[in-house]
């Protein structure tokens, strides 16, 4: 895997809404409440990287080292380069006469993976993956993240392990006219669990009894407190989730991340993605749909 261009942030997205939802942010200390407002956001963190060396010995055994001198000057990028390698050689399709049943191919990278979605031959997408931070997302939305397991991996912050010093809930649009009510419910769940808390004798305790005690105030959290989740994923399932999650019948949020997920992978992967079409719907959020679904 490759870290994105993440030093300068090219990775993160602009949010997918043009609504004004927010974090209700609850600090857990003495003295009050304090609240500032965010909202989910993703950050690309690596992709799919070449070993260059075993291309080369590749294209070698194949005969095919004009077509790979070709390839490099007109790909994009390794994750796209891997993957038409991939499917050029389950046809030995690098060049004319290297499979005496190919009379012509496809030179161009984009003709060639345009000709790969249309057919439906989705499973050379599998080779390369993305690897994705969510940040400040309920644990509604990861109860819905992780239904998608075919060609994904998935590292959550344990509340088992992080005893929350701050109760972050996301405020959907939907609320805003009993938004007061919402606020006051939140403080009220995160005034119990610090009384709760502050029960405990926390710097006499082993940390597997902090572990436990930590495990078990949790579950006066709300499904709505903000977490982090690391995703990894192949193309083809990130193109099918993209579909899924930003369709007008999915729940906001998880259409909100997707919507951002779809414009890094649109931006950074053109060829892939290049039958996506982006569509404003009318709670500001985008749907973004390909022309080959489920490919």
């Amino acid at each position: 895997m490759r870290t994105a261009d993440a030093l300068g942030f090219r990775g993160v997205a602009k949010p997918n809404s043009t609504a004004k939802p927010f974090i209700l942010n609850i600090a857990l200390q003495d003295g009050g409440c304090s609240m500032t407002h965010t909202e989910p956001k993703v950050i690309k963190l690596a992709e799919t990287r070449l070993d260059q060396k075993g291309v080369e010995q590749l294209a070698e055994h194949y005969a095919a080292t004009e077509w790979f001198d070709n390839a490099k000057k007109l790909q994009p990028n390794e994750s796209e380069f891997l993957i038409e390698l991939a499917g050029r050689a389950c046809y030995k399709s690098f060049g004319v006469g290297l499979n005496p049943n190919v009379t012509k191919i496809r030179d161009n990278p984009k003709d060639y993976l345009a000709n790969v979605l249309e057919k439906g031959d989705g499973s050379i997408l599998e080779h390369a993956t993305v690897t994705f931070a969510f940040l400040d997302v309920s644990r509604i939305f990861t109860h819905e993240l992780v239904r998608h397991r075919a060609g994904t991996a998935m590292s959550q912050e344990s509340l088992r392990y992080v005893r929350p010093q701050e109760v972050n809930v996301w405020v959907p649009p939907d609320v805003e006219p009993v938004s007061k009510k919402f606020v006051e419910t939140v403080e009220a769940i995160q005034e119990r669990y610090r009384d709760l808390e502050s029960s405990f004798d926390w710097d006499k305790m082993t940390f597997e009894q902090k572990k436990r005690v930590t495990s078990a105030l949790r579950r006066i959290l709300p499904d709505g407190i903000a977490t982090n989740i690391i995703w990894t994923a192949n193309h083809r399932t990130i193109r099918w989730v993209i579909e899924m999650r930003t369709d007008p019948s999915a729940e906001v949020e998880i259409r909100k991340v997707f919507g951002q997920v779809a414009e890094i992978c649109m931006r950074d992967y053109p060829l892939l993605y290049q039958d996506f079409s982006k569509t404003k719907l009318a709670d500001g959020t985008f749907q973004y749909t390909p022309k080959f679904s489920k490919v």
